[in-house]
């Protein structure tokens, strides 16, 4: 069970998170938390702070938790006051030297998690395990909280040495020998269920003992990969939505849960878009074929959203598309060269310069002489200057701005149907697509669209497909 920062914001928050995890103790749960509501920017605020001005100020994030504490009526654990204090000799360090690697800043917002699990875990302690009520559960000692090294989560190293950037982006993966680790660790919780592990999310260490993050909702993937690893019967997501929706709710507030989604499905709609599951944390699921579902903390009794290795007869959807998601800030490059007619060597050549730009490609579509792909300029900074003249070394380039990127997730039996939909509303709105792409999937079709255009169109979409 996996609860993000949403749904661990404050007292309120933590009192309804206990109350979930103790009326499932029966299904032996194991908690991965992200850091308490805002604790991440506080502490990236907090090293801007001393690196600027030499201030330590660390006050921000010990009134959230102290005061969350206080409010629950539990005493301050001696273990949130270390690491308070620890903190304060790493912000020290930076107002000192006036300088953030990517480690340190790896280190700093580390303390949001590490916090969170022992907040959390003391007081649940306090409110279920102070008396009798263990709800059946009397051999179950109450909340652990354990760092994910703890209980083996490694990766392999992040940037190393000096530079400032955020390590948002930082490209770790989780090691493939962790899954061993975790199980040998927590395997036995099946059977004797003698606490609740408490789990720090989003961070790992290195095989040197280096703080590591595992990047944006990094919470998901240590959630999914400690699923995996002990073949959970479920990798609960537990978030402060109903579920996966049919597409954006602040763009179509008509939007509604999807019941049940595939592994490829969830994977694909994220790629393109969709904030609610990251594609990396699908992978560990899909792989090892642990469902997951995707909650509302909110309202625990919603069913949210299910993604599982294929829809079972029940579940077989009656539309022809499961959900939409879209994308703004979509740049498109159209690359042309007379040297690219029977010339093997050339899509090669401009996949070489992207990937020197370190640009992750999303949409590509090629004729005798020309290539068109889209790059998600929202995703990361890209050095789109130095990658435009790179390639005009090699041909013609043209570069397109304010695109965006409209996804319907449907099948390719239904694709042929779905396609001649969505251009009949473009045509009935006047609204020229720059790119399609269907058949590299067997689960979207994906439109490039003009970037004012996609709102109205995913309005128009979503009418057509979900609402009539």
């Amino acid at each position: 069970m996996k609860f993000g920062g949403s749904s661990l914001a404050g007292a309120i928050h933590l009192r309804r998170v206990a109350g979930i995890v103790h009326d499932r103790l029966s299904q032996h749960p194991i908690l991965i938390l992200s850091a308490m509501g805002k604790t991440t920017n506080q502490l990236l605020g907090a090293a801007e702070k001393a690196l600027s001005t030499g201030e330590v100020d660390s006050s921000e994030i010990r009134e959230t938790h102290e005061s969350t504490l206080k409010t629950l009526g539990v005493p301050i654990p001696e273990s949130v006051n270390k690491l308070l204090e620890e903190l304060n000799r790493i912000l020290a360090g930076v107002a000192l030297l006036r300088e953030v690697s990517t480690r340190t800043r790896d280190l700093l917002v580390s303390f949001g998690e590490r916090l969170s699990i022992r907040v959390f875990s003391a007081f649940y302690n306090k409110e279920y395990h102070s008396t009798e009520k263990t709800n059946g559960n009397s051999a179950c000692k109450g909340a652990e909280p354990f760092d994910s090294w703890e209980i083996g989560m490694l990766t392999s190293s992040g940037a190393a040495g000096g530079g400032s950037a955020s390590s948002a982006y930082t490209s770790v993966e989780v090691l493939p020998s962790s899954y061993g680790r975790i199980s040998e660790k927590l395997e036995h919780l099946k059977t004797s269920y003698a606490y609740i592990p408490v789990v720090t999310g989003y961070i790992a260490k290195d095989q040197d003992g280096i703080i590591t993050t595992l990047g944006r909702d990094g919470s998901d993937l240590s959630a999914t990969v400690i699923g995996a690893a002990i073949r959970a019967s479920e990798v609960q997501i537990w978030k402060d939505v109903d579920g996966i929706l049919t597409t954006d709710p602040r763009i179509v507030p008509a939007a509604r849960p999807v019941g049940t989604l595939t592994f490829e499905e969830a994977a694909e709609l994220s790629t393109f878009g969709a904030k609610v599951v990251h594609p990396a944390a699908v992978m560990p699921a899909w792989q090892a074929s642990v469902p997951i579902s995707v909650r509302n903390s909110m309202a625990p009794e919603l069913p949210g959203t299910r993604i599982v290795a294929a829809l079972s007869q029940e579940e077989d959807r009656k539309g022809r598309v499961a959900a939409l998601s879209s994308k703004n800030s979509i740049l498109m490059f159209i690359i042309r060269s007379t040297r690219m007619l029977g010339q093997h060597g050339f899509l090669a050549h401009v996949f070489q310069v992207f990937n020197e730009f370190a640009a992750s490609v999303d949409v590509i579509a090629t004729s005798e002489v020309t290539v068109s792909l889209t790059l998600d300029k929202g995703w990361k900074d890209i050095d789109i200057d130095g990658l435009r003249k790179r390639l005009e070394s090699a041909a013609d380039v043209e570069v397109k701005e304010d695109l965006s990127m409209l996804t319907l997730i449907t099948s390719k039996r239904d694709s042929t149907a779905v396609l001649g939909q969505a251009f009949q509303i473009f045509q009935e709105n006047s609204v020229h697509v720059e790119m399609v792409s269907q058949g590299a999937s067997n689960v979207n079709v994906t439109f490039v669209l003009p970037g004012d255009a996609l709102t109205p169109m995913t309005q128009k979409l979503h009418k057509v497909f979900f609402e009539q």
